[in-house]
């Protein structure tokens, strides 16, 4: 009985020993010598600051002149994909992709000729919201596709 506690003893001692090898044998940023030590909770933090929030919103003016709003939903694609094949490149002034939007849109029967991203940045910062709203962007359809419908 006495050498069980022994060795009960002696294994818990040397995992507690085990735990001052990474701080003796410090590899900084390759901390490879106690697996959970190496754990990045705080890798990827950012120090204090402004917090942005930009957010888009696509209309658009059919032939008869109706206005919708423009969806993930409506286009068939996810939130990410939308945002990323079209948002994006809008906001950052791509005519091709809001033709390519357009084109995807116009199989229906009132079909759309403008398209209008608005997009509103909120700033959240230590004295409150700030509230910065950009130029409105307007797209219309390329003119060979007005000529065809």
């Amino acid at each position: 009985m006495r050498q069980r506690k022994t060795w009960i003893s002696l294994l818990i001692l040397v995992i507690l020993g085990l735990h001052a090898l990474p701080v003796i044998s410090y590899q900084a940023v390759a901390q490879t010598r106690w697996p959970f030590l190496a754990w990045a909770m705080y890798a990827r933090s950012f120090p204090p600051g402004p917090i942005q929030v930009a957010q888009r919103r696509v209309l658009g003016t059919t032939a008869s002149g109706s206005e919708l709003e423009i969806t993930p939903v409506l286009a068939g694609l996810t939130k990410p994909a939308f945002r990323n094949t079209y948002l994006v490149p809008m906001a950052r002034h791509d005519s091709a992709a809001a033709q390519s939007l357009l084109k995807r849109l116009n199989g229906e029967s009132d079909s759309i000729v403008t398209i209008r991203l608005e997009e509103l940045t909120l700033t959240l910062t230590d004295s409150g919201v700030v509230r910065r709203d950009h130029p409105v962007l307007t797209y219309h359809v390329a003119r060979s596709e007005a000529l065809t419908q």
